[in-house]
């Protein structure tokens, strides 16, 4: 079929050329005109697009926004790059027209899986694969690294090893197969019969993207997510490609991999694990389906991570020092406790409790306290565990992504050992994938571009977190880009989101990123362009009771800053009073308070009520009267106003009064109360009573600028 096109992309690349002599005199004009044909070769060589072909039209639209952004100058040495551009561009088209046409795939091998007695043996193996593909993930960035690293190879090697023998003992056939030829083809490295190549590591990988698919296919049926016992995943090619580089044959040419967006899909359906097996970060059959050595391009492509290095027998060695527990009874152990410390509360405030005067009393009762102080804390720290593996598993996407674009770029972590509640750890993932894609995709830039900048052809992408407070700080950042205010400001504008007359601040413009479907990508790709994404994220961090926030500067890069709570069990915050009625705010969300002077609250055209706080003017937000509940303070200055940071801008919240600050544990409010979008939970508080919790960012008015658009929340 691709011979009828032979012709075709022959006259567009013809096109390019003609453009580009007029590029060459100076002229920036032509660049439109290639961005036009370029467009066209994109609908003949159809969806997806070879990847080669998919980078060098990505790379011509990043040239042309950043001569956009220099004033329409082009740089001395444009016609070279153009010109060094043309012929990548002309060679991967005639690789995409010289290769054989896709043939229908032979059937696959189908797995029965049985459920019955074996379901927590299932379990099990899932939950131990799980670790053993973090082992091998890392273990094959490191050998990419370091190809000769022994310790590595055998660490990648055990982990193959004990999975085809779990495989075996269940009788999961296509499991054990595919675990035993990789097993094979390690062991032929480690007895220096092979070397470890890109070819090898790529090889490695896309067996365990596989095994991975088939744990979540596992998963699925466990969980009765899925019906039907039948399970296939795609897995003859690259056995077939395994044993001919065994067999020592030259890795043979295949169809290029598809770009990396199968490897990191939207992030709009964020679902919580199925039968505590983590489904897979990525949809991996198309990987699996073709396993090529990359393209040979003009610059060299890399993708430069701070792996840790496995330490040897690093699975079986972390097993021997744990005892393996299910979540759902810590979970359980949690909220007894949490019980226990309501109970313990509703004694001491008891009221004949407090009329006695018995030291001894009085003595048990602290002794009491402190236990149960002591067993509350250890009890919360059995939920903690390290943010690595959330950060970790960032390698992978950065190496493939800026492999698919022909971008170099490092990624660096640090900060990987700090703490944070499981149950966020599980639900961060989405977030930061998404996130770190769009610092590779929409931030760096590319090699020629970044030189052609003053910039090192090496971009970066940092991941930090850190204990701050009573939270921990999640950091995204890039060198590359940055945002275009102008260009924000200006689509935001087109697409009615925003008035043609407002002066928005900075933070303001950034927000603006975060609406749904909001995009400035023109083209939009595999990977992104569609405007689904920051809006998710936000609403997702928006759950866990946090806070996300971009900064930029043209030219440098940005910064994402996410806030979140250690754990989402239990919560500081401060007990307010309205009328008879009490609430809860989360001290997180609180910048101050303070009883109102005569003047600082004021009534503006178009905002309502606003009350200054240290020269400037922030929504007032009557709390009574957004909750439908009768206010003692209708003046101002009887009740306190509480100064709130939500993700859109801060608000003074008018109360009557301060109780006091109190740790609680936060129970659902269940299905009936789902339409309350102005609280989040409820606590029940020492006397007995329950307190709801408030959310904070669904509650209050809209921004100011926006017009009548749904603000993104969760």
């Amino acid at each position: 079929m691709k011979k009828i096109h032979t012709e075709e992309t022959g006259d567009l690349l013809q096109q390019i050329a003609t453009e580009l002599a007029f590029v060459e005199t100076g002229s920036a004009a032509s660049l439109a005109a290639i961005a036009e044909v370029l467009a066209e070769l994109e609908k003949l060589v159809g969806s997806p697009l070879p990847p080669a072909v998919a980078t060098e039209i990505a790379t011509a639209a990043q040239f042309a926004e950043a001569v956009a952004a220099a004033g329409g100058v082009l740089a001395a040495d444009a016609g070279q790059v153009l010109q060094k551009w043309y012929e990548r561009l002309d060679k991967a088209c005639q690789d995409w027209l010289a290769a054989p046409d896709t043939q229908p795939d032979a059937p696959e091998p189908t797995m029965t899986l049985e459920l019955g007695d074996d379901t927590e043996l299932l379990n099990e193996f899932c939950n131990e694969g799980k670790d053993l593909l973090q082992d091998i993930e890392q273990g094959v960035l490191v050998l990419e690294e370091n190809p000769a690293s022994a310790d590595t190879l055998n660490v990648v090697f055990r982990a193959f090893h004990t999975f085809k023998g779990g495989a075996g003992f269940l009788g999961l056939e296509p499991i054990k197969n595919l675990a035993h030829e990789l097993e094979s083809l390690l062991d032929a490295a480690r007895r220096g019969d092979l070397t470890i190549d890109t070819y090898i590591t790529e090889l490695i990988l896309a067996g365990r993207d596989a095994l991975q698919q088939f744990l979540s296919e596992i998963g699925k049926r466990l969980g009765g997510a899925l019906k039907g016992e039948a399970i296939t995943v795609p897995t003859s090619d690259l056995i077939a490609r395994v044993k001919a580089r065994l067999a020592g044959e030259s890795p043979a040419p295949a169809a290029n991999p598809p770009p990396v967006a199968a490897v990191a899909p939207p992030v709009a359906a964020v679902a919580p694990p199925v039968a505590a097996v983590a489904p897979p970060v990525a949809a991996v059959a198309p990987r699996v389906a073709a396993v090529a050595p990359p393209p040979a391009k003009s610059a060299p492509v890399t993708s430069k991570t701070t792996a840790t290095k496995p330490s040897p027998g690093s699975s079986n060695e972390r097993l021997a020092s744990f005892v393996k527990l299910d979540t759902q009874k810590l979970d359980v152990l949690v909220d007894l406790v949490g019980e226990l410390v309501i109970a313990q509360s509703m004694v001491l405030q008891h009221p004949q409790v407090q009329t006695l005067n018995d030291r001894n009393l009085a003595r048990f009762m602290r002794q009491l306290h402190g236990i149960t102080t002591d067993l509350q804390r250890n009890a919360m720290s059995l939920r903690m565990v390290e943010i690595r593996g959330a950060f970790q598993k960032m390698n992978r996407l950065v190496r493939d992504l800026s492999a698919t674009q022909g971008k170099q770029v490092q990624l660096l972590l640090s900060g990987e050992e700090t703490e944070i509640d499981r149950n966020i750890v599980e639900e961060l993932g989405d977030p930061l994938v998404h996130m770190v894609r769009n610092s590779v995709d929409h931030g760096i830039e590319m090699p020629e571009v970044r030189v052609a900048q003053g910039k090192p052809a090496l971009g970066t992408v940092r991941l930090h977190a850190m204990h701050s407070g009573g939270g921990i700080v999640i950091t995204i950042s890039d060198d590359g880009k940055g945002l275009d205010q102008n260009r924000i400001l200006a689509k935001a504008i087109q697409r009615g989101l925003i008035d043609a007359d407002a002066t928005p601040t900075e933070k303001e413009i950034f927000d603006l990123i975060f609406l749904p479907g909001f995009s400035t990508v023109d083209n939009i790709t595999d990977i992104s362009g569609r405007g689904v994404g920051m809006d998710v994220v936000r609403a997702s961090i928006s759950r866990l009771r946090g806070r996300v926030e971009v900064q930029s500067t043209l030219g440098q890069g940005s910064v994402v800053t996410i806030r979140l709570p250690l754990t989402m069990a239990i919560i500081d915050g401060m007990l307010i009073g309205i009328g008879t009625e009490r609430f809860i705010i989360p001290s997180l969300s609180i910048r101050e308070s303070f009883r109102p002077l005569p003047g600082v609250v004021a009534t503006s055209q178009g905002r309502g009520e606003v009350v200054s706080v240290r020269g400037k003017l922030i929504p007032l937000v009557r709390l009574g009267d957004q909750l439908g509940i009768e206010s003692t303070a209708k003046d101002p200055c009887d009740g306190i106003i509480v100064v709130t940071q939500s993700e859109s801008q801060p608000r003074g919240l008018l109360v009557d009064r301060l109780i006091g600050k109190q740790e609680v544990v936060i129970k659902s409010l269940g299905s009936a109360f789902k339409g309350q979008a102005s609280m989040s939970g409820a606590a029940i508080l020492g006397d007995g009573l329950v307190a709801l919790i408030l959310d904070i960012e669904n509650l209050g008015a809209p921004r100011a600028h926006h017009k009548n658009q749904p603000v993104p929340t969760a």
